[in-house]
């Protein structure tokens, strides 16, 4: 049977940041999931009809998928640093309101061909943290907490919410193959003259070397 995966190298699942630059990655599993459990439901309206026995069952929208991790371990033992700096505060930031965004961000998981996205394509799912809880389980001297378990609820974001923005709100978008700063300025600020804002904002300094699959943070839309 062919392997998806034929060097045989081990693949990290990673919860990123969707609609928000941070540095460096989200939060990269320290161990992969052993478990996952994804829910969907989807809700049917009944319709009275004439002479019928029972009403008859219309789909008119489908409820939100969840994605529920197992118990998800985190150990910085060996390194003598905290578990909550290294890896639980990306959780909390997940799960706060961001003042740019004026709501939680959104994120993305990604674990191999098989889930989440693929750079340059739009993510099968967007998620926010719907819930988590952490218990450390490990403590050095001085109190630095070293270990911990959590579990971790992510529930989908419709699509069409993705896509909304507002003028006064900053937000992300993934670059496509083709895509210049100039015309992303155009279509952000109907001016490609504005693409050193954009630029200046990510960091760039050739605008010509762009990517695709890189989420660029876009400035909040000039009134």
């Amino acid at each position: 049977m062919a392997s998806g995966n034929p060097t045989g190298q081990l693949v990290r699942a990673i919860l990123d940041f969707h609609d928000k630059v941070e540095n460096g990655v989200g939060l990269a599993f320290q161990f992969n999931p052993t478990e996952m459990t994804m829910s969907k439901s989807s809700t049917p309206v009944a319709q009275n009809t004439a002479n019928a026995n029972a009403p008859d069952q219309q789909h008119v929208t489908g409820g939100p998928a969840t994605l529920k991790f197992g118990t998800v371990w985190f150990d910085t033992y060996e390194q003598g640093e905290s578990v909550y700096l290294n890896y639980i505060s990306k959780l909390e930031r997940m799960a706060h309101v961001d003042e740019d965004l004026h709501r939680p961000p959104y994120v993305v998981f990604m674990w191999g061909a098989n889930f989440g996205s693929v750079a340059g394509q739009t993510p099968t799912y967007v998620w926010q943290l719907a819930d988590f809880s952490v218990t450390y389980t490990m403590f050095l001297p001085d109190a630095t907490p070293v270990r911990a378990s959590c579990t971790i609820t992510l529930k989908e974001v419709p699509q069409e919410q993705t896509q909304l923005k507002s003028p006064d709100t900053a937000h992300v978008r993934l670059l496509q193959r083709g895509d210049t700063l100039q015309g992303l300025a155009a279509a952000e600020y109907d001016d490609p003259a504005q693409w050193r804002r954009i630029a200046e904002a990510n960091g760039i300094d050739d605008p010509l070397s762009l990517t695709p699959g890189r989420r660029l943070l876009i400035p909040p839309i000039l009134k």
